[in-house]
C-alpha cells in the first residue's frame, strides 16, 4: 500500500487504498494534481461578514502547498472520478481567463499561487495506478472551482455530473475557461434517502455511492459519500480545508455562507456518530494517509 508523505519540499505521492464491497475488494486512489497555496485569510476566516472578504486580498500570509487531491474509485459499475484536479494552462493566467473580467482575474491572482507541471496532470497520474482517460465512466463535481474543473479537457466523451444549483448559481467561478463542449448532467436530490443530510442523488445503482448536499464553500456545493462494507467515506471537496477545521467549527474565509458551513460540519460529525466515516476534503494534506491507514473523523 503507497503511503501519502510529503516530497520534494510541497509535493504530495499518490496513495492507493482497498476497501470491501459485498465481500469484494475496490480500489480507491488519491491523486495528487499539482498543488496550491492560498492566503492564509483565504484557508482561515478573519473578520466578519464582507471584511473577511478584503481581509483575504489585503493578508500577504500564505499557507504551505497544499494538495490538489483527486479520487478515482474502480467501481463495479465503473470507474469514476471525483473532481478533475488543476491543469498546467491555468498558470498563464491571462491568456487562460482571458474573457473573465479584471476584477475576476485580479482577485485569482492575489488569493492563491498554483504550482502543476504538464506531467502531474490527471491523465499521467491515472497512467501511473494503470488506469488511462478512457477507462472513466463518469466524472463527478463537487463544485466548478478551477481546482476541481481544469482537468475536464481530458473527458469531453464521459458523463459529468453535477449539482442542479451549482450550477445555475455558480459562485466565484470561471465559466468562460469550462470547455466549450461542457454541457454535465444536473441532478437535483431525492429526500429521505440518506440519514442526517436527508437528501441526496443516488449515483451508483447499488446507491452504496451518494452524492449530498454540503453548501457553504459555494452554495451549491456538493460531496460525495461511498458506502463501503465496514465504514464510509466523504469525498468532501472544498467542504473545508483540512478535517481539524470540522471537528474545530473553524471557518475558512472563502466560504460564501458561514452559517450553512456550521450545518455541514455538523452534519459531517452527525453522521460520523452513526457509522465509521473517513473524511477526505481536497485540500486537506493528511487526506492521503487517513485514506490509506483507514482514520476515521471520530
Amino acid at each position: 500500500m503507497e503511503q501519502s508523505k510529503i516530497i520534494s519540499g510541497r509535493a504530495y505521492e499518490n496513495v492507493t487504498t482497498t476497501v470491501k464491497l459485498k465481500g469484494k475488494d475496490v480500489k480507491v486512489h488519491a491523486l495528487s494534481i499539482g498543488t496550491v497555496a492560498v492566503k492564509r485569510n483565504f484557508k482561515i476566516k478573519n473578520g466578519a461578514g464582507f471584511l473577511s472578504k478584503i481581509n483575504i486580498l489585503l493578508g500577504k500570509e500564505y499557507t504551505q502547498y497544499l494538495p490538489i487531491w483527486v479520487w478515482v474509485i474502480e467501481h463495479p459499475e465503473g470507474l469514476l472520478v471525483i473532481d478533475t484536479g488543476e491543469n498546467a494552462e491555468s498558470l498563464d493566467i491571462d491568456k487562460y481567463l482571458a474573457k473573465e473580467s479584471f476584477f475576476a482575474k485580479y482577485q485569482f491572482k492575489h488569493a492563491c499561487k498554483v504550482k502543476i507541471q504538464p506531467n502531474e496532470e490527471l491523465n499521467h497520474q491515472l497512467n501511473k495506478v494503470n488506469l488511462k482517460v478512457d477507462d472513466v465512466k463518469l466524472v463527478i463535481l463537487t463544485h466548478l472551482h478551477a481546482d476541481h474543473v481544469d482537468g475536464l479537457k481530458f473527458f469531453p466523451k464521459q458523463e459529468i455530473l453535477v449539482g442542479n444549483y451549482e450550477f445555475t448559481h455558480p459562485d466565484n467561478c470561471f465559466t468562460t475557461a469550462l470547455p466549450s463542449w461542457f454541457n454535465p448532467k444536473k441532478v437535483d436530490f431525492v429526500q429521505n434517502r440518506i440519514e442526517v443530510f436527508n437528501q441526496a442523488y443516488p449515483i451508483t445503482q447499488a446507491e452504496d455511492l451518494l452524492y449530498i448536499p454540503t453548501p457553504g464553500h459555494t452554495l451549491g456545493h456538493n460531496s460525495v459519500i461511498f458506502k463501503t462494507d465496514n465504514f464510509d467515506i466523504i469525498f468532501g471537496g472544498d467542504s473545508s480545508y483540512h478535517q481539524d477545521q470540522v471537528i474545530k467549527g473553524e471557518m475558512a474565509g472563502a466560504n460564501v455562507d458561514y452559517n450553512k458551513t456550521k450545518q455541514t460540519y455538523k452534519n459531517f460529525l452527525d453522521y460520523a456518530t452513526l457509522r465509521k466515516t473517513i473524511y477526505l476534503p481536497t485540500h486537506d494534506e493528511n487526506a492521503g494517509e487517513r485514506l490509506a491507514n483507514k482514520k476515521f473523523l471520530v
